[in-house]
């Protein structure tokens, strides 16, 4: 998104309210404040001036700035006096801001800053934008390296796709290993680059951060999503995690410990629980004779394919039917739903968008992300996992029966 093409003309000064259904669109409104607070944020964390035409604050900042003073304007509302004002209300939920904003009930429940960070819903809006933003570029080194070390390592085209699923469950399974579990990764999959250093140590070091430790270590994990807690008493955060009483769990790496970055959790291993709930809850014995799980077909073209297989008059096993599924976990529906494309690249007979519980039991959540596929996406049914689930092991059944 460029947002030069939403900035006013300075020697015409800011559009009429009235002018144009982008003014009304409270979305890309947040949007652009969302895309302008990462921006700020980065800029204070690692003193990165910005860019010349940008001036004190990022373009995207700007943007939301004014469109929210006419927004502000339009409901006879005193306008914001200054970018601290706002700075203050991005730290308040939504609902509570000084003017009403054309935004779901769920999503204005949200903040755009929670403890000095973006929240989850502002993530998730910054991404939207597609500028310089941490999640994306940080998401896509992980990807490029996983990729590398699948492409290096998989003797063939569906040897790779192999090993690529084998790593990206790797990082939903493990937020955390030791020099002993890289070593034996690097003893499975051993090819090199260039420089003499394994592809797949080059993907921990992307996505971990390493710190010192020897001997007798304890480590405190979320029962279920093997998030890395601080306290004993902690209750894991992550979204939709039943979560439960701290594990400890000793290890004893011989000089290193890898915590995933704050940024591969929340955007690789976070999202990732729900397409690993599904692959786990399909590739059962149950199914086995019947179904036929891929998961990240294509290399992540998909999270799953599943292709229906009937035995024929000889007993081998014909394929008849093939869905697929790409799994989301995000925090807004509506935003989820301007930002979702389905791939040309795999051909399905039916195509899901399947959705955590977590999300698929927030009222509304459904039908908003409906409403907002409705005339972009075409033929993608949106289900919960555990529908999903029930759907595919229906179909077996008829296909056996």
């Amino acid at each position: 998104m460029d947002v030069n093409q939403y900035l006013d003309d300075p020697a015409a000064g800011p559009a009429p309210a009235g002018a144009g259904a982008a003014v009304e669109d409270d979305y890309l409104t947040i949007t652009m404040l969302s895309a302008g607070l990462r921006q700020i944020l980065r800029r204070r964390a690692f003193g990165v001036a910005g860019r010349n035409d940008d001036g004190l604050l990022p373009a995207a900042w700007r943007v939301g700035f004014s469109r929210l003073w006419w927004r502000f304007t339009a409901q006879d509302v005193s306008p914001l006096a200054s970018d601290l004002e706002l700075m203050a209300l991005c730290q308040v939920p939504l609902v509570t801001w000084p003017v009403t904003l054309q935004l779901s009930e769920a999503d204005l429940q949200n903040t755009l800053l929670l403890d000095g960070e973006l929240s989850s819903f502002a993530e998730q809006g910054a991404r939207l934008a597609h500028i310089d933003v941490e999640a994306e570029w940080v998401e896509n080194r992980v990807h490029q390296a996983l990729r590398a070390a699948a492409s290096a390592n998989g003797a063939d085209d569906a040897d790779v796709v192999c090993v690529y699923a084998f790593l990206r469950r790797y990082l939903i399974d493990h937020a955390v290993l030791t020099d002993r579990d890289v070593q034996a990764l690097e003893r499975r999959f051993g090819k090199t680059d260039s420089s003499g250093q394994t592809y797949v140590r080059r993907l921990v070091e992307v996505a971990y951060m390493a710190r010192p430790a020897a001997g007798p270590h304890k480590l405190l994990l979320c029962p279920h999503c093997r998030n890395v807690l601080v306290n004993p008493v902690d209750r894991c955060g992550t979204a939709g995690c039943a979560g439960g009483p701290a594990e400890v769990v000793v290890v004893t790496p011989l000089a290193a410990i890898f915590e995933q970055h704050r940024a591969t959790r929340r955007f690789v291993h976070d999202p990732g629980l729900v397409e690993a709930r599904i692959i786990d809850a399909l590739r059962v014995e149950e199914l086995a004779q019947t179904v036929r799980v891929t998961a990240y077909p294509g290399v992540d073209a998909l999270d799953v394919l599943v292709e229906f297989l009937v035995k024929d008059d000889s007993g081998k096993a014909r394929l008849v039917e093939t869905w697929g599924i790409d799994a989301k976990d995000q925090v807004s529906a509506t935003l989820l739903g301007r930002g979702f494309t389905w791939p040309s690249s795999i051909d399905c007979q039916q195509r899901f968008l399947a959705l955590p519980m977590h999300r698929a039991q927030q009222p509304g959540y459904a039908a908003d992300l409906e409403a907002e596929l409705d005339g972009r996406v075409t033929g993608v049914q949106v289900i919960s996992e555990k529908r999903l689930i029930a759907k595919v092991k229906a179909h077996a059944r008829r296909l056996t029966q």
